[in-house]
């Protein structure tokens, strides 16, 4: 592109911050596109100036993706409850980016388990919370499929779930300012939680947990709004409702 004028520069600009970026371990920062996760390889494929080339797993440091196209649409979906949006929305870029450690994609992979399971598709979420647990060996993302996992595998067992979900909480980093990560799989463990002990019927222990999601760790957004309608409607339902 070139760039001529004041407004020509303000489009070159805005072209330049709208590419994806990685950051090497060796500090090298490279701007182009990311084109796809190959998961045989564990690498990424990543166009540029210079023609397309892969890089391991093992040698980035940081991935920076600009959202694609139904990532918002899918946020919107979820937050509704509309569960077949979701998973049209956001199956495609799932599929093309799992195992970049990107919040986008981590949300959009969270956010299309969950739609699987609401939907009664159980062996979807499995395959999918099983890629990313084989993807993510560790750190939040790593919980967020076990967390998966767990609800997927438990059915209507909703003690089997809590049970399941108590032998993961020596993972939970909590703290006065967890890190965006962090706070992201706190969401998706508290949700889950939340809906285990809706189901068992303790309306009080889940209202708890739904409002330390919406009000306390609401990344991603998509999520912490359905935790607040969940919340109100429990309060809704029982006007005397009360947290411990």
């Amino acid at each position: 592109m070139i760039c001529r004028g004041w407004l020509g520069l303000v489009l070159c600009v805005a072209s330049a911050m709208a590419q994806d970026q990685i950051r090497l371990k060796s500090g090298e920062v490279i701007s182009g596109s990311a084109v796809k996760f190959d998961a045989a390889t564990q690498s990424l494929a990543f166009q540029f100036d210079k023609g397309t080339l892969n890089y391991s797993q093992a040698d980035l440091a940081e991935v920076m993706l600009k959202e694609r196209p139904g990532v918002v649409e899918g946020r919107k979906a979820l937050e509704e409850g509309k569960m077949e949006e979701v998973v049209a929305a956001w199956q495609e870029p799932v599929a093309q980016y799992l195992g970049v450690d990107n919040p986008w994609v981590l949300e959009c992979a969270g956010g299309l388990g969950q739609a699987y399971l609401a939907m009664g598709k159980v062996a979807d979420a499995e395959t999918l919370y099983g890629k990313m647990r084989q993807f993510y060996p560790s750190g939040p993302a790593a919980l967020r499929a076990e967390v998966g996992l767990a609800v997927a595998t438990s059915g209507k067992d909703s003690a089997g779930l809590l049970s399941k979900l108590q032998a993961l909480e020596g993972k939970l980093k909590e703290s006065l300012r967890p890190l965006r990560a962090d706070r992201e799989a706190l969401a998706e463990y508290y949700f889950a939680r939340g809906q285990a002990y809706e189901r068992k019927g303790d309306s009080g222990k889940a209202l708890e947990d739904y409002l330390r999601v919406s009000v306390l760790y609401p990344d991603p957004p998509s999520l912490g709004q359905r935790s607040g309608k969940k919340a109100e409607a429990l309060r809704q339902a029982n006007k005397d409702l009360v947290t411990e």
